[in-house]
């Protein structure tokens, strides 16, 4: 039986900084639109659109946060890669 391929270094680095940002990304929006709704309400009781509001300006800053916290683990990793290598 032959043994498995060895996963390429770049593939590991692709799919844990993929997998951190979706992570970090998902949080971020529910946290954020929990926060952004209160702001909404608070400033402007009688909209009734507060909700898809505060819903949509917390999917723009969960694709920011996660598209930044995929960039930075991938630079982590590829960074503790070239100081000790594998």
């Amino acid at each position: 039986m032959q043994t498995p391929a060895k996963t390429a270094r770049w593939a590991k680095c692709l799919a844990i900084s993929v997998l951190a940002g979706l992570s970090i990304g998902i949080l971020t929006i529910a946290v954020s639109s929990f926060f952004f709704y209160r702001h909404y309400s608070a400033q402007f009781p009688a909209d009734t659109q507060n909700l898809l509001s505060a819903l949509t300006s917390g999917v723009l800053v969960g694709i920011g946060v996660g598209a930044t916290a995929a960039v930075v683990t991938a630079g982590i990793y590829l960074l503790s890669g070239l100081i000790k290598p594998h």
